[in-house]
């Protein structure tokens, strides 16, 4: 069901677990504190401006903007301020400081993503979004959008592999008596500047993770959508179920978020953290980063010859193309 009401911030941990559970969401405030705020913020908005002078920045949410296919391919052009881009979105923040990496290993990301997932879960994506005055509404989507939908043995199904962002219509409009998908994601989103619906608050739909369904693209106008407004320093986490999206940024300021999200070690994560990974950075990684980057051997998933290893090497010994000595 979807509901029209939003869970108040609360520190309370069981509470923002009751949260999580009925809203799909909880708002923890003051988990960063005012120099964790501005150290997170510097970092940030240096690395933003130099991935801009260096032509690296990635841009997207402008009203005007086209996005290009090329040879069957997205164009990477398509995502420039020449090209209409407004949001300057950051990727793989496990490179770009220590201050993003401590996020991926907090402990409220064992709790509260521990409560959706379980013990076990590995880093997805850790990104940034700087939501600029001009960006419009993303619109709403679940992050879950490739996870196959329940059938009845022996009827028709979309191929996993051609399952689309474009959800189709057994998706947006589920067979509930099927039963529906559990979470296999679940996203933070660190609050850097105050949150509110003129700067482009996150946009949400209550309830909607428990639905079995995925919201429409063509129309989204009588869903119940709310935007938390929230100080800087809040922890947003939520279902990867739940349909959300960037708001659009009615205001005059930046509004400056970190998004890390999160999966079960048997998906694919979105960004290859364990090829992207910065190798100078290895030695000073904890054994709890390396887990949640992917480096840990889960039941057998993720290793490289044995799978009684507990962790891969950074640089792996690779048993190659072998021949006998003859004697």
């Amino acid at each position: 069901m979807l509901l029209n009401s939003s869970p108040s911030p609360t520190k309370d941990l069981e509470q923002a677990k009751l949260d999580l559970t009925k809203y799909g969401f909880c708002l923890v405030p003051e988990v960063l504190n005012p120099q964790e705020i501005e150290l997170a913020k510097k970092r940030l908005l240096e690395q933003a401006e130099a991935e801009e002078e260096l032509g690296l920045s990635f841009r997207d949410g402008g009203a005007e903007q086209e996005i290009k296919i090329t040879d069957g391919r997205v164009d990477k052009a398509s995502f420039s301020t020449s090209n209409g881009g407004v949001n300057q979105r950051l990727w793989m923040l496990a490179n770009k400081g220590q201050c993003f990496r401590d996020m991926v290993t907090h402990p409220l990301v064992d709790d509260l993503v521990g409560h959706v997932l379980g013990e076990d879960f590995i880093l997805s994506t850790h990104s940034a979004n700087i939501a600029k005055p001009g960006g419009v509404r993303m619109g709403l989507h679940t992050d879950q959008w490739w996870m196959p939908q329940p059938v009845k043995a022996g009827e028709d199904y979309i191929k996993p592999s051609e399952i689309s962002r474009s959800a189709a219509s057994s998706f947006i409009e589920p067979n509930l008596s099927l039963g529906i998908s559990p979470p296999v994601v679940a996203n933070c989103m660190w609050m850097l500047s105050n949150f509110s619906s003129a700067n482009g608050s996150t946009e949400v739909v209550a309830g909607s993770h428990l639905t079995g369904a995925h919201p429409n693209q063509e129309d989204q106008s009588t869903y119940p959508i709310i935007q938390p407004e929230a100080e800087a320093g809040t922890l947003m986490v939520f279902d990867g179920r739940l349909w959300h999206g960037t708001g659009a940024n009615t205001g005059n300021s930046d509004r400056l978020g970190v998004l890390t999200t999160f999966c079960s070690p048997q998906f694919r994560q979105q960004e290859n953290q364990t090829l992207g990974l910065d190798r100078d950075l290895w030695d000073e990684c904890s054994e709890k980063l390396k887990t949640r980057l992917g480096f840990k051997v889960w039941n057998a998933y993720g290793r490289i010859e044995s799978s009684m290893d507990y962790l891969i090497d950074i640089e792996p010994k690779r048993i190659k193309e072998l021949k006998p000595n003859k004697k």
